[in-house]
Formats: C-alpha cells, structure tokens, sequence
C-alpha cells in the first residue's frame, strides 16, 4: 500500500502514549494486542507491554502461558527500540539455543511478514542474518548460547531473557551483568517465561518480584483467548456445561460484575478449539501450570493431594485452650514445625492443625534452641505444661566437639511436659504415608491444614520429590532436598508421636515409668 506522507510521519513517530502504541502496533505490524484483563489479579497482554516499550523498566518479569505470545510481544519491543533508536543493541537469551531463536523468528514474523491497514515496516532492516538481524539506522539484535562464555560479551542496553524457568541461574546472573545505559539510553531487562518447576529458577525470581524488587506481570490462557461465540455456547450459555474447559471458564462468573464467563469477556488470538484440544491432552496439573498459570507443576511431586487454597487457611491459627506439639529436625539445616491436634466436629477422627514452622542454615545448636524457645514464647507463651516437644533420635549423636545436639537443646530449655521425645523409629515412608492421608483421605476428606505463616512448610508441600531410578520416578523421597526435607522430617516425626497406630491418636494418658507402678 503507498504511503501518504502524512501516515509516513506517523510511522517514524516513537509512540508516547498507550492509545498511540497500540494504533501503531495495529496499523503497522497487523497486531491486535488484547487490552482487558479476564482473570482476577492478572494483567492484560497490552498492559504489560506498553510498560516495557513506554517505561523500559531496568528489570521486569513476565509469567504467562505457552504459546501465548510472549516471546512475540517481547520480539515487538525488541524491534520498537531497534527502530526508534539509532545504533541500539539487543542480546537474546533462552535456556537453550533454539529457545533464543522463538524471539528471534517472532521477529521476522511480525516486521518482515507483518502488515497493517497502512502497510508494514519491514524496510527498515537491512539484513536478515542467520542469528542477527541488522537494521538500516545501526541497531542490531543478536543471540547468545545458553553458554558461561558466550554471556560475558560487551555491554548493551537491552537484554531479553526468553523461558528464565529454563536458564541456569548462574548463565543467568553473567549475562545481567551485559546491560548497562549507552549514550543515554538506560538499560532494561525483560524476562519471560512459563512457571514450570515448583523450586527452579521462576520460583526464586517470582518470589524476589513480589517482594517488590521488579514488576512481575501474569497473565494466562484467557487473557489471549478468543471470544466465544453465541454459536458454540449458546444464546443463553446452555452449551457450555458441555464443553470440557466448562470449570475454568465459568470459575468466576458469579463473582463477575458483568455474569459472563471468561470466554466471553476474552477478545484474543488463542483458538477455544485448540485450547480444548490440550485440555484433552495434558494432565490437570499441567495444563493449569502451562495454560492457567494457577501454579507450577513438579514431576515426581511426592504430596500430589497438596492444594495451597485448600491446604493453607487461617483457620489454622494456634489455640490456646489446647496442648500443642512442637517437632524438631536439628542439623547444619534445622527444621521445626509447631501443630495441635483437634477432634473433628463431625466426629470422624482428628484434624490436624501447623500453626507455625521455623527453618535455618549453618546455625549452631544453641542458637537455634533459644531461637525455637523464643518463637514458643512469642505463639504460645512461657511454660511446658501445654507442650509436647519431640526430636529427631540422630540428635542423641555426639557432634565432632563432644556434645550431643539433643544436650544443647535441652540445656537452652527446649523440653515438654514429658521431657524432650525421640521421635519413633521406623519406615521414613510410613510417616509420608501418614501425611498424605492426612491431606486428604480417600473418601476426600482434609484432616491438615497449615497457616499462611508457615511459608517454608507450605513450599516443602509442593517441592517435595520422589526419587528417580531411570525413567521411573520410585517410592522413595530424593536426597538431599534442602530445606524441604527439614520440614518435613519433622512434621513426619511428631506425627507418627501422636498418631502411633495411623490415623487414630494416642489416648491422653499420664505416663509413667514401668518401674513406678513397684
């Protein structure tokens, strides 16, 4: 299409405003960007990316759903600075080579193929390289291999790390170190990726985001999906109780000022079928990992039941009209957890409830006992007459130094109404067995629950692995895991105290010594 010169002065306009960058995403590149947000708490495509192109935040992290357009919406960035800004230099990241290329393509996809109602821009490139692409005012976007070497290269203002689940966290930190301002031009770094792995490098990272160190944006399969029609769902949605994504969809709709499902307020690109398709086709656990973006999913999770929502409430909040149990994992890592046991209201045995939960690294026995001493305190008072306090049997070990680590504890005065108890030998895996029985029982049942303070438990829950023998994930939990089995061994061990026939407690008995009945 000829140009006037009026739309030839709008096209080499660097957008300013966010009506003027989606128009001219629209009319240049044939992109419609979808603007609302569907999901409680998630943002739109279009907000996210009129951040980074307006704003260039120096760090910024995108969680969203395979095949969504992430890695296309990044490419669209990449060629708005390349274009508007003369010699600028972008460097490309995935956790592989062929990850990298995903930009790299989406690239030549939009700008050397794409087209709007007032043409394209594709002549502003002047090469098309292999791994490059050149433009004619001096920019150029290249990519790097997943390499420590190749991420030491020479500084650039703009950086893009493609799937960061996928990318060695060291590989990672090197090639942080390439961004840096260039004749005026401040350096931003955008990372994107799909939250795959419960304790890899997104779990970090979105932790660090949500602390309030970088946006962190997350948008799912809705968010891109396109709008469904009155021929699929019906006049009066009396299709969708049919259709296999009927429980996403309509998750909300009550809630919803508008009492529409996700469906029908989506106004993406995604295809429904194709949607349905993988629906169909991946488990749960993955599709609401991958396409929900509700959590990650972990291969060989051992506490399969673990449901944060359903798991984690504040009803879990300590009681002080009833005695409490606290656990202890002593160790270069120490782990202790802090629970009570309370009679169903149905009368169908015990619900558990974790009250609180400590963790710590390459502290000293005695540190961490007056620390543990002083979180009882804090929670729950001064006095033992309400506590039973248990540990793990190793503890009855001398140390390299002479004492046992049970002796500093106890000397720091961390004992119950019965004294400090070893926790019962046996199966580690009967006391595994225990806890997912707890979770949720076969009739689906809950007898555990956690409170929201009890933040490194509930990562336990969901990090918690089995061990892999081949291709085959075994009946046995992987070592080490740090910190995960340090919360964990306890919870087992103060379990299997309070529970030694299984499900059914211990009666509340006074206990004395065999010897005293003489």
């Amino acid at each position: 299409m000829n140009r006037t010169p009026e739309n030839k002065w709008a096209r080499e306009l660097p957008p300013a405003t966010r009506h003027h960058l989606w128009l001219w995403v629209e009319r240049y590149l044939g992109i419609r960007i979808p603007r609302a947000a569907v999901c409680q708490g998630h943002a739109s495509p279009f907000d996210l990316f009129a951040r980074q192109v307006l704003e260039r935040p120096s760090l910024a992290l995108w969680h969203g759903p395979r095949g969504s357009g992430k890695s296309f919406l990044s490419a669209i960035d990449t060629h708005l600075a390349s274009r508007f800004i003369p010699r600028h230099q972008t460097r490309i990241l995935g956790g592989s080579l062929a990850q990298s290329e995903q930009i790299y393509q989406a690239m030549k996809d939009a700008v050397s193929h794409g087209a709007g109602s007032l043409g394209g821009d594709a002549d502003t490139i002047e090469r098309l390289l292999r791994h490059e692409i050149i433009y004619k005012n001096g920019s150029s976007v290249s990519m790097l291999a997943a390499s420590p070497t190749s991420v030491r290269g020479p500084h650039v203002p703009s950086l893009k790390l493609d799937e960061v689940d996928e990318i060695d966290p060291d590989i990672r930190e090197s090639a942080i170190g390439m961004a840096m301002e260039i004749r005026g031009v401040k350096s931003s770094i955008l990372m994107t990726s799909t939250w795959h792995r419960t304790a890899g490098p997104m779990a970090e990272l979105m932790d660090r985001g949500r602390a309030g160190a970088f946006p962190v944006d997350t948008f799912c399969v809705f968010e891109t999906l396109e709008r469904c029609p009155e021929e699929r769902s019906g006049p009066k949605l009396e299709n969708c109780p049919q259709c296999p994504i009927h429980s996403w969809c309509h998750a909300d709709r009550d809630s919803h000022p508008s009492g529409l499902p996700r469906a029908k307020r989506s106004a993406g690109h995604y295809s429904i079928d194709s949607l349905i398709q993988k629906s169909k086709s991946v488990s749960q656990r993955v599709f609401e990992s991958d396409y929900l973006c509700l959590r990650p999913r972990a291969a060989g999770v051992w506490f399969t039941a673990f449901d944060e929502p359903l798991h984690v409430n504040f009803s879990a909040e300590y009681n002080p009209g009833r005695p409490y149990h606290l656990a202890v994992d002593p160790g270069v890592h120490t782990g202790a957890v802090w629970f009570q046991t309370r009679p169903r209201l149905d009368g169908t045995g015990y619900h558990v409830n974790v009250f609180a939960d400590y963790y710590s690294e390459g502290m000293s026995a005695e540190a961490n006992a007056r620390a543990i001493v002083a979180r009882s305190a804090s929670l729950c008072g001064i006095g033992v007459e309400n506590q039973r306090v248990s540990i793990d049997p190793a503890g009855n070990q001398r140390t390299a130094v002479g004492p046992t680590v049970r002796g500093e504890f106890e000397r720091a005065g961390l004992r119950g109404r019965a004294g400090l108890e070893s926790w019962p030998m046996g199966k580690k895996n009967d006391g595994l067995q225990l806890v997912e029985a707890l979770l949720r029982s076969a009739d689906g049942s809950v007898h555990l629950t956690i409170h929201p303070r009890c933040k490194h438990l509930t990562t336990a829950f969901s990090s918690y692995l089995r061990a892999r023998q081949g291709t085959q994930w075994i009946d046995h939990p992987a070592d080490p895991q740090h910190p995960y089995e340090d919360l964990i061994d306890p919870l087992c061990g103060g379990l299997k105290l309070e529970f030694p026939e299984g499900r059914r407690p211990q009666p509340a008995f006074r206990r004395v010594r065999a010897g005293s009945l003489f």
